[in-house]
């Protein structure tokens, strides 16, 4: 039958572990990590009619505003047994927590979102498939994007012997015409080809790619944000403050003209940050994202939760560490990043992981921002263990510091330098 979704096949070698209708057993079951989006409800329909299988369809919740009731009824119209899993918690026990210790960000731009949801939701379809004895799990990464490599590489080296269906990628599809399929198929889905946007959503970040901003001389589509509001409040200030121990938020205060609210529930309280910075217009992220084949495409980010979060720790850390600690801490970061966003397995996440929990050991207290349209600005900080002159000797910092100490440090420290550039100007003149 044709179903009008396979693709022209490129020929090209496909892995021992990707499955195509050719070596795929008629009736198996399959586990498809599932959105309720465009890809993964074309998914269902292709695994049916070209793969002859049964599909479990693995719903995870890392905080997207998602009905998931409706998720639920659309995967079964369309087939497909429904699984529920409620992950926001080991989200960001798991991954979050490690994200803001590392201040996890994209080129020191966006904070990572997709990257770390991808996972979570692979840890959590491993756990359900060995509860079901599964081992063919499909997802609906294209091929653009590093979703493959974070995907498969995760799935690969948590559950052996795993098979991998990637309909869309392996059948060379683009947008238009998965858009056609779904139509042609009375598969409900939002996008559009005038509203064709790749949007996903967790309690991080918010990232919104394809469509029209495949054309990077596009301006900002507003209408896609959903977090942010533009034009922002340009009337009202609040204060966030945000308590740290270990290098982890354990309190978030916020206080505007309405009151104030203490959160100690720190998912809650990302959650309740995100649309109360959104207001203000914090958090938003425009920028080229790099592909793992080098490709450059646009991508919108909103973050207004992670931006402050990230922001504080990183004030309360460089207030907190010494010098060749942060400098250690930056390049390590930089390699955790870059692991993370390629979707490339290395076991130097864990050491690194290893490093940033005793690093932030000392990262302790508190910081306050004021709010204001479209910016913030670090109001007070209260550092547990902070280098700065007043932690070090107190309010009296004349009886304790000995200013007399300074000249002799001087000879003794940088005499070689000062040495050294002399020498650099005489041995400049006989070049």
């Amino acid at each position: 039958m044709d179903s009008g979704f396979v693709g022209a096949s490129s020929g090209a070698y496909l892995a021992d572990y990707v499955l195509q209708p050719g070596n795929a057993p008629e009736g198996a079951t399959y586990l498809l990590l599932y959105s309720g989006g465009l890809d993964t409800s074309c998914c269902i329909k292709y695994i049916n009619d070209e793969l002859k299988g049964s599909v479990v369809a693995l719903t995870c919740d890392v905080g997207q505003a998602e009905n998931f009731d409706d998720i639920r009824s659309k995967a079964i119209s369309l087939g497909a047994e429904f699984v529920f899993k409620d992950v926001k918690c080991d989200f960001y026990t798991k991954y979050i927590s490690k994200a803001i210790r590392l201040n996890a960000c994209y080129f020191d731009g966006h904070p990572l979102a997709s990257s770390l949801s991808r996972q979570i939701v692979s840890d959590c379809a491993v756990e359900v498939a060995k509860q079901r004895d599964l081992r063919i799990i499909a997802h609906g990464a294209t091929g653009r994007g590093n979703d493959s490599f974070r995907f498969d590489n995760a799935l690969l080296s948590r559950l052996e012997g795993v098979k991998i269906v990637a309909p869309i990628r392996n059948n060379q599809l683009d947008r238009d015409r998965e858009i056609e399929f779904a139509q042609r198929h009375n598969i409900p889905v939002s996008a559009t080809r005038k509203s064709p946007y790749s949007v996903d959503e967790n309690m991080w970040g918010r990232e919104i790619e394809a469509g029209l901003l495949d054309d990077l001389s596009f301006s900002l589509p507003s209408e896609a944000l959903a977090w942010v509001k533009l034009p922002p409040l340009a009337s009202r200030q609040s204060r966030v403050s945000i308590k740290f121990h270990a290098g982890l938020p354990t309190r978030i205060d916020l206080e505007d003209e309405s009151g104030r609210d203490e959160l100690s529930n720190i998912v809650q309280a990302i959650m309740r940050l995100n649309t109360f910075l959104g207001a203000y217009g914090i958090g938003l992220h425009d920028h080229l994202e790099e592909r793992a084949s080098g490709v450059k495409v646009r991508e919108l980010h909103e973050s207004p939760a992670a931006t402050l979060i990230i922001r504080a720790h990183k004030i309360l850390e460089h207030a907190s560490l010494t010098p060749i600690e942060l400098s250690t801490k930056r390049y390590l970061e930089t390699r955790w990043v870059q692991s993370m966003v390629s979707g490339r397995a290395d076991p130097v996440v864990y050491c690194i992981d290893e490093f940033a929990n005793v690093a932030n050991r000392r990262v302790a207290g508190e910081v306050t921002f004021k709010i204001m349209a479209g910016q913030y600005f670090t109001e007070s900080l209260r550092p547990v263990y902070g280098l700065d002159f007043r932690s070090l000797y107190g309010e009296s910092q004349s009886a304790r510091f000995n200013q007399d100490l300074v000249a002799p440090a001087i000879e003794l420290m940088d005499g070689p330098m000062r040495q050294a550039l002399r020498n650099h100007e005489v041995a400049s003149r006989t070049v």
